[in-house]
This record gives structure tokens, sequence and C-alpha cells, in this order.
């Protein structure tokens, strides 16, 4: 009697460990379309919930990558942020056309990834420490560039920039639906296909979990250490681009809403389907459980000083059970 009540304790405990983030959604997904049927549960507020979680999930399939090297890289809102204010003022103030405005922001920030890895990797410096540096200065940078003001590619620039090119049309559509959500699911795949099906998403893993293990097989671990670095850093620049792209200007520090909801993301997914590692479909998972909830009680028309609490204690239950065996696995 005490073995089958302790089997199925196990059992109750491994599927709220592998599917707890799921079971979230699913809970708070219907308790919000009880409580708001016209509100949140319609077609439209469907395809709002995936247009809102598409930042986040973008930027946080970058943090993926940092977290499967055991990496924890705080600078990537920062990236977002530059990358934002690089995307529309190249086409702007410089009139570079947009697809090489685009390409070239990617790639300006991916360098911000080269610098982390030789602070962090050749100089030894703990990656928490370096990464949340860069972030210090990236902020500033990106305050220095806008003069302190809000970029807005139809006025000139706070320094005098002058507007010599009209942003296309077709850049403003990159951050609408569907065209954002196609972008979000297509990250998603290609990463999880890069991570589940190539050798080097496996030894990204390995170096992430035993890096000692991997140099001893051969691998080459400050590669893949640095890999981790620019890609998290392109990924953040591509979701900076889709900042600029929906909102049409810049903020100071547009990138830093998206800092702790992007960690969560890849946080609470990191046990989907018992994986116990940083994956995509896990961050897509963790995104959606954040978004469900804070477009639910925004339907709800709960005081927005309060959502975080919520959200905050959600997630909190959500991680818990995402984490409900690791006291028994220890």
């Amino acid at each position: 009697m005490n073995l089958k009540m302790h089997s199925q304790k196990m059992t109750v405990g491994t599927f709220l460990a592998d599917w707890g983030a799921v079971a979230s959604i699913a809970v708070v997904f219907i308790l919000f379309s009880i409580a708001a049927p016209k509100t949140f549960f319609n077609p439209d507020n469907m395809i709002t919930i995936l247009r809102s979680i598409s930042i986040t999930t973008v930027i946080a399939i970058g943090v993926t990558f940092a977290f499967s090297a055991n990496i924890f890289d705080l600078s990537f809102a920062a990236v977002a942020t530059v990358a934002a204010a690089f995307s529309i003022t190249f086409m702007a103030w410089y009139g570079i056309p947009m697809i090489p405005a685009l390409i070239l922001t990617v790639l300006v920030c991916m360098v911000v990834g080269v610098v982390n890895t030789i602070v962090s990797v050749r100089l030894r410096v703990p990656a928490f420490l370096a990464t949340l540096a860069m972030s210090f200065v990236l902020d500033g940078l990106s305050l220095t560039y806008s003069g302190g003001s809000v970029i807005n590619p139809m006025v000139a620039g706070a320094k005098g920039q002058a507007i010599v090119m009209q942003i296309p049309d077709t850049f403003w559509q990159i951050g609408k639906a569907p065209v954002i959500i196609i972008i979000m699911f297509a990250c998603v795949v290609f990463v999880d296909f890069f991570q589940q099906h190539t050798k080097h998403g496996r030894f990204l893993y390995v170096v992430g979990s035993n890096a000692e293990a991997g140099r001893l097989s051969g691998i080459k671990v400050n590669n893949y250490r640095m890999l981790s670095f620019v890609a998290t850093a392109g990924f953040a620049a591509l979701g900076g681009i889709l900042i600029a792209s929906r909102a049409g200007t810049v903020q100071a520090a547009a990138g830093s809403g998206f800092l702790m909801p992007a960690i969560a993301a890849v946080s609470i997914g990191q046990s989907l389907a018992g994986k116990k590692k940083a994956n995509a479909w896990g961050t897509f998972v963790g995104a959606a459980l954040i978004g469900v909830v804070e477009n639910g009680l925004y339907c709800l028309a709960f005081p927005y000083y309060s959502i975080n609490i919520v959200k905050g204690l959600i997630l909190i239950a959500a991680l818990i059970m995402s984490h409900a065996t690791t006291k028994e696995q220890a």
C-alpha cells in the first residue's frame, strides 16, 4: 500500500516537473476565459497575446544559448536597446537601405558578444560581472547616442541629426501581426533544430554541464562559450529591431523591460518534457505563460501598478511545479 502511494506521488511529481509550465498556462487560461469571456477569450485577443510575447520570446531564445553553456549574461537587454536605436537611425539619419541597415545593426551588436567573451573567457572575469558592467556601458552609449531623448525617425535627432531618409513601410510591417509572430516561431524552430539535432548544439550542452569533461573530450570549450555570448547578442539585436518596428520610436532603456521576463521564460522552460536544460520550445512556453498572465490581468482591468505582484506570484508557482522533483532527484 505504501509502495503504491509512493509510486503515485512520484508520478504526480514527475508530471509537475515536466509539464508544470504547460499546466500553469492551461489553468490561468481557463480562469481568465471564465472571468473575462468577452475580452480575453476571443480570436483577436489570442493574436494579441502571440504578438505581445514575440519580442520576449526572440530575446529569450538568445538567452537559451547562454544558459546552455552555463553562462549568466545580463547585457542582452541593453544590447536590444542599442539595436533598436541603431536600426532606425541607420536608415533615417545615415540613409542606409533597410536590409543593409538591419544586417549592420545585428553585426555591431554581435561584436558586443565578442567583447563579452574576451573579458569573461580570456581575462577570466565572471560572466555575471562582465556582462553587468557591459550593460552599464551600453546604457550609457544609448543615452549618449540619443542625446537622452526619445529617438523618433520622423524628426531630427536631439543632437541635430537630420532626417535624410524616410523609413520604408516594410520596416513597420515587421512589428505587426502576422510577420512578428512568424519571426518568433521561425527563431524557435531554428534554435530547437540547432540544439537538438546538431553536434554543435550538443557540444554546447556538454560545455554547460561539465566544461572540463568536454575539454578532455576534445571540445573547444572557449569557442562554444563565444558562440553563446555572440548568439545571445545576435538574438537580442533582432529583438531590438522588433522593438523599434513595433513601437515606431525608441526610448532610453527600451530593452530593459525584457530583462527579467526573458530570464524567467528560459528558467521556466528548462524542465519542459523532462529536458532539464535550456531549450527553445520550453522558452516559448515560459514566455507564453508570462504573456497570458499579463494579458488576462489587463482584461480584468487589474490595477497596472499591482500586475507585477500577481504575475510574480504565478511565476513562482510555475517554477515550483517545474522543479517539483529536483529535491527527490538530488
